[in-house]
């Protein structure tokens, strides 16, 4: 599975379209109006952490705990992009800039 959320990163970088509307939900998100959404994500957040530390879990073989485990990653951090685009753009510009004051390539981007 591709990083999903990294494959939004030149979308935000390149419209500022996007990054408005984002903000807009981020703000819309702390809303009374949206505590059922958000409550709904920290649910399936809560329901897989759940799973993982259950006897059923315990029990499967390292084959199947280690794919449940890399999906139930990968839904993560959708969730929690979800839960806060705007925490999700701060840090990734924060990466940048740490990587860019140090004179290193982000590993996804390529070298000229």
């Amino acid at each position: 599975m591709k990083d999903l959320i990294a494959q939004i990163g030149p979308i935000f970088d390149s419209s500022e379209k996007f990054q408005s509307e984002l903000l807009g939900f981020d703000r819309a998100l702390k809303t009374p109006e949206w505590a059922v959404f958000v409550g709904m994500i920290r649910l399936m957040q809560g329901k897989m952490l759940e799973h993982m530390f259950s006897k059923e879990y315990t029990a499967l073989d390292e084959t199947e705990k280690d794919v449940i485990q890399r999906t139930y990653y990968n839904i993560n951090r959708i969730l929690s992009f979800l839960l806060s685009p705007m925490g999700w753009a701060r840090k990734r510009s924060q990466r940048k800039q740490t990587l860019a004051d140090h004179g290193k390539v982000n590993p996804n981007q390529r070298k000229e």
